[in-house]
């Protein structure tokens, strides 16, 4: 029986071409579903994010610091004001613990990095220097008098330590918790403490949706909202159902992609000897409330933070028993810390917990 080869499809004389056309043809139109299924997943996601825009309009004010405008929102009255820098990828809804407990006798800031909830894209790529920067300019352009503490977590530390470095004399204080460090080993297929941390602590309910999931939430609107955040602050739910459009993907991503570059920049820079500074360090590679989860204590950072703690003169190191969320696992840490740097304590402490 004669064996003919088409396009890498072995076939008999009894197939007749038709059909290989026609198995050609399914493929293509397979093929062109799944491109076309991506491309209305963008638009999609796209559409929905400025319908929700532009129903939740921005909690704070949009302040310009160059051709983009970067979103500010401030409450609660006291000084120093207690500005807060998340982590990538992350946004402060994450915070809303630990601000809730600072409301009641502190003035509070927080703000979208360009590209992120309401604030426009800014330029790129997007480090850590760049960022120190705008926020400078954003304190002074919004009239937010200092002096500042600067309460950062995880990539929010490499930009609180550069704006340390270069704006010392607007500062009262720095709160690092389980801050990144540019010395830290590289990612390997083994679970890190930081990518652990990010899928625990009851987190899951905070991963906004894209694609046609999107849609449902701007038809559902508020009620679109589950778990954790159901009983939440206006502002808070409204910051959520904006997060997380294409344009925040694109830059959270450049500032994972930007992050040799932002390592280079932050080991150029000296921390300030006289700034008082608190390193909160998890100690576990998991939430230590997830017992399915390994909660191997994490030495490494601990050793890594604990000499950055020590580059002021007034630095210390606190330890968190929990994974790498401390704002959502252990929140009465960082505002322990934050009220330790307006009222010092009458003694000098050590490393704690």
């Amino acid at each position: 029986m004669q064996v003919h080869l088409f396009q890498g499809i072995r076939y008999t004389r009894a197939v007749k071409p038709t059909v290989m056309r026609k198995i050609l043809y399914l493929a293509a139109l397979s093929g062109a579903a799944f491109f076309g299924m991506i491309f209305l997943t963008q638009i999609s996601t796209t559409w929905a994010t400025h319908i929700l825009e532009k129903r939740y309009p921005p909690p704070g004010r949009m302040v310009p610091v160059g051709d983009y405008k970067l979103q500010l929102y401030c409450f609660g009255a006291g000084s120093p004001t207690i500005i807060i820098e998340p982590g990538m990828g992350v946004d402060w809804v994450s915070w809303r613990l630990v601000i809730s407990k600072l409301l009641p006798t502190n003035r509070v800031c927080v703000y979208d990095r360009a590209g992120y909830g309401w604030s426009d894209p800014g330029p790129r790529p997007r480090t850590a220097l760049l960022e120190a920067r705008e926020l400078h300019t954003l304190l002074l352009r919004a009239g937010v008098p200092p002096p500042y503490i600067l309460a950062a977590h995880s990539f929010g530390a490499y930009i609180a330590r550069i704006y340390a470095s270069k704006f010392r004399d607007s500062l009262a204080g720095v709160v690092l918790v389980d801050p990144s460090q540019e010395d830290e080993p590289a990612f390997t297929g083994a679970v890190s403490s930081k990518s652990a941390g990010l899928r625990i602590s009851n987190i899951v309910d905070l991963i906004p949706p894209l694609g046609v999931q999107r849609l449902r939430r701007m038809y559902n609107g508020d009620k679109a909202i589950r778990g954790v955040l159901r009983d939440a602050p206006r502002f808070y739910r409204e910051r959520y159902l904006i997060a997380s459009s294409l344009t925040q993907l694109k830059f959270e991503r450049n500032e994972f992609d930007s992050l040799s570059l932002t390592k280079a920049q932050v080991r150029e820079t000296v921390f300030p000897r006289d700034l008082p500074l608190t390193v909160i360090t998890a100690m576990h590679m998991s939430a230590a409330s997830n017992s399915q989860l390994s909660n191997e204590p994490n030495s490494v950072d601990r050793e890594l933070q604990a000499r950055l703690a020590h580059s002021s003169q007034l630095g210390r190191q606190v330890l968190a028993w929990s994974g790498h969320m401390v704002p959502l696992d252990e929140p009465e840490l960082i505002v322990s810390a934050v009220e330790d740097i307006i009222h010092p304590p009458t003694r000098p402490e050590t490393a704690s917990r």
